[in-house]
């Protein structure tokens, strides 16, 4: 194990010591494929990535070496300890869980974080999305993976239109914003983030550009035409296989 972990750091320093413009296809995707199989990886992560492919979300959303992300909700850090690795020693990740993790002395992702050598670019915060405040212009994406459902969640009692104006304002100028969630009909109401924790992909592409984000693109890479979109997330015949919706945009 020490050798394949060894033989991973060096794959990975190698890799992200160019500039991400000279970094030839192929090896971005020896990078991505370093990271998700680094053998440092929580086995409860890992997998689930059949379901979530987690290699060609990020390659969709243009994540490189040397960004800083913000990975929010990270609850349990799935993407940020793939993003981890793909940012590299130059990038960062700021992973953020709310602030009841904060105060768990059993937070089993806190421990990961501070007893892992290849999460050691990885910032973690405690803070609810209402409260959540980061300096303008700081981070150059976005991760927002199934949660978006989160800002109309009745009981979180986040404000939309002022954690989207945070979106706007953390994010640099041309800064990606990655959304992923549990896809609801198209003329489901916002209140479905309480009811089915599911939302339409359509009121999400809406509001987000109502919020002044681009829309750039939108992947079926997680569409699944066997669930039933009107079931909650939970229900035992769906949950872990909704169809999700992959949208990008930037913040201009």
């Amino acid at each position: 194990m020490k050798t394949k972990y060894s033989n991973w750091l060096l794959l990975c320093a190698a890799l992200t010591a160019l500039p991400f413009s000279t970094v030839r296809a192929d090896a971005y995707d020896d990078l991505i494929a370093a990271a998700l199989n680094n053998p440092a990886r929580l086995e409860t992560s890992s997998a689930r990535d059949a379901l979530r492919k987690p290699g060609e979300v990020i390659k969709f959303m243009g994540i490189q070496p040397g960004m800083t992300v913000l990975d929010l909700v990270a609850i349990g850090g799935y993407y940020t300890e793939i993003l981890a690795g793909v940012v590299g020693d130059n990038g960062r990740v700021i992973s953020q869980a709310l602030a009841v993790q904060g105060m768990d002395p059993n937070y089993a992702f806190a421990a990961h974080i501070r007893n892992s050598e290849h999460l050691n670019n990885v910032v973690p915060i405690y803070a609810d999305l209402k409260d959540l405040d980061l300096e303008e212009n700081s981070v150059d994406a976005i991760f927002l993976i199934q949660n978006f459902h989160d800002l109309y969640f009745d009981r979180w009692g986040a404000d939309p239109d002022v954690t989207m104006a945070m979106f706007r304002k953390v994010l640099k100028p041309g800064g990606i914003l990655a959304v992923i969630d549990h896809v609801a009909p198209d003329d489901a109401p916002s209140s479905t983030g309480t009811s089915t924790h599911r939302i339409s992909p359509l009121f999400a592409k809406n509001t987000l550009q109502a919020a002044g984000f681009e829309f750039e693109a939108e992947s079926n890479i997680l569409r699944n035409d066997t669930d039933d979109i009107n079931k909650t997330v939970f229900a035992p015949d769906v949950r872990g296989s909704t169809s999700r919706f992959v949208q990008r945009y930037t913040n201009p």
